[in-house]
This record gives C-alpha cells, structure tokens and sequence, in this order.
C-alpha cells in the first residue's frame, strides 16, 4: 500500500530529445549574452550618385573624346585601401598628376575649385577600366577601390622585361590608352631592346621629350630604349615651359595651348551657373580644363 502512494518515478528522457522548457531556457540564456556589434560604418566623404547627373555626360564625352598622355603610374594606400596616382598631360599640354582614392582628386584649376574633372574621368575609365557606376562617383569607399585595382591593367616594372620579341600589335598604348591599328603600323614603334611593346610613334615622340636629361626609356619596362634610331635622334628633351604654375609641353608634342572649347555646349554653359547640389562651389562655369 505504502509503495501505491508514493508518487511514479520520473521517466529519464532520451539525450536527442528537447523539451519546450529546454527551448525556453536557451533562449533566456541567449538574451543575457552580449553579442558583439557587426559595424561597417566605413563613410563615403561625399554623397552616392545613384545615376550620374545631367551635367556629368558632356564632361565624360570629354574625357573619351580628347587626346590625353600618360605620363606615369604609381601604386600606393595599402591592400585594403589600393591608391595610384597617375601623372598626365591635359588637352592643351599642361601636365597634371590624377590621384585615385577614397576622395579622387587633380591637380588641374578646374577640380581645384570643386568640380568634377575630365582628367579623373579619363583614368578611371581608359587607364584603370573601372566599373561605370563607379566612374561618375565624386568618393569611393575602400572595398570599391580593391575593386577597380583587381581588375586594373598591372603598371610594368623594370624586372617584367624578358625578350626581344615583338608581341602582337593588339589592345591599347601604354600611354594614350587608345587602340593599336594593325592595319596602320607604320604609326607604331615597338621596344626591341626588351619588353616588344608596341607605341604609338606619336605618343612615344611625346614621352621621350618630357624625360629631361639622361637616355630615352621604354615607357613600360624603363629600358634604354632601343628600335628606330633616326626617331630618338630627332627627340629633344627640352624642359616643358611653366605656366600659371604647370609644367606645359604642348610645344614639344605639337599642340596648341589655347583651349578648343567647340566641343561645349551653350546649354552646359549657360546651365552650370545654377548650383548643382552634387559639387561644391558650382556657380561658376564648368568648362575648359
């Protein structure tokens, strides 16, 4: 009798079975555990551009329609954060040096009074072969340039120089950034003392006389250069006249220094002088630089 009062013996419950009380438990426990705070607050210094504006074309057309020479590349920022700063002449021969980062920026007098320039434009696109809708960007974050850089042309170094060889007159110049002709080769001059890369003979007349004093080199492997000889013996390399504080070399690439502004629209100069929320100090005309 005394064993028939005496209350039943709980049931031991299997291991993989959970009882609602064991989920009710867990999730008590699991709301007095701080979980650490997932942040990526990294800050574009301006505003995002979900389309470009209105006013941005007409300088892109610019950029993509004009002559301009690169001069020099170079890589810096970290593996996070990739810059390069790239050093080039502007459509009237002033050199000017692009540097690409969190905040693109030029040294030209257009950019310096807050507006968006051709210059930048035209490394971004020609030069780096960046994504479009990072192109019309006035900043850029940190993971959108280990974008552009991973997927950027590799600037050459003296150590990438391994034959002779001619290569194959296919893709761009190294220095405008423009299609090689095939069809036209009495235009293009190749590095026979190393590297094989194939220049336009215009644009390599063009580098050989902004390099002051010392040999001619290869733009691309920095080689003494060596190929049409009757070439080099015609290049002089005279130091680029200064002005309004730029070095200027359209004496010795052949161009004028008056800026051709027939490519502008009277709609775009006449429309720019409204403020454009998207640049700074925009009541003043755009076009030119």
């Amino acid at each position: 009798e005394q064993d028939a009062l005496l209350p039943p013996a709980p049931m031991k419950r299997k291991v993989h079975e959970i009882t609602e009380e064991d989920v009710s438990y867990q999730a008590e426990k699991e709301k007095k555990v701080k979980k650490p705070k997932v942040t990526n607050d990294e800050k574009r210094l301006r505003r995002f551009r979900p389309k470009p504006p209105q006013s941005f074309h007409e300088i892109y057309d610019r950029a993509l329609s004009q002559r301009f020479y690169v001069l020099n590349r170079v890589r810096g920022g970290t593996q996070d954060c990739p810059e390069e700063d790239v050093e080039m002449t502007g459509s009237t021969g002033n050199i000017y040096t692009v540097h690409v980062g969190k905040q693109p920026r030029c040294t030209c007098p257009h950019h310096e009074k807050g507006h968006q320039c051709k210059h930048i434009l035209y490394v971004m696109k020609q030069v780096l072969s960046a994504p479009f809708n990072l192109v019309y960007q006035l900043a850029l974050l940190s993971t959108e340039l280990q974008t552009i850089f991973a997927s950027a042309p590799p600037i050459s170094t003296p150590g990438q120089a391994e034959s002779d060889k001619r290569k194959p007159i296919d893709g761009d110049c190294p220095i405008c950034y423009c299609e090689l002709d095939e069809k036209n080769q009495e235009s293009i001059v190749w590095c026979a003392a190393a590297c094989g890369q194939n220049i336009h003979e215009e644009c390599f007349r063009m580098w050989a006389q902004t390099k002051t004093g010392g040999k001619v080199t290869c733009p691309m492997c920095r080689s003494v250069w060596k190929g049409d000889e009757k070439l080099v013996a015609k290049v002089q390399k005279d130091k680029g006249a200064v002005e309004e504080g730029y070095v200027n070399v359209a004496d010795q690439l052949g161009i004028s220094r008056e800026r051709d502004e027939s490519s502008y629209s009277r709609w775009y100069g006449i429309h720019n002088r409204r403020r454009d929320p998207d640049w700074e100090g925009n009541s003043s005309w755009h076009g030119g630089w």
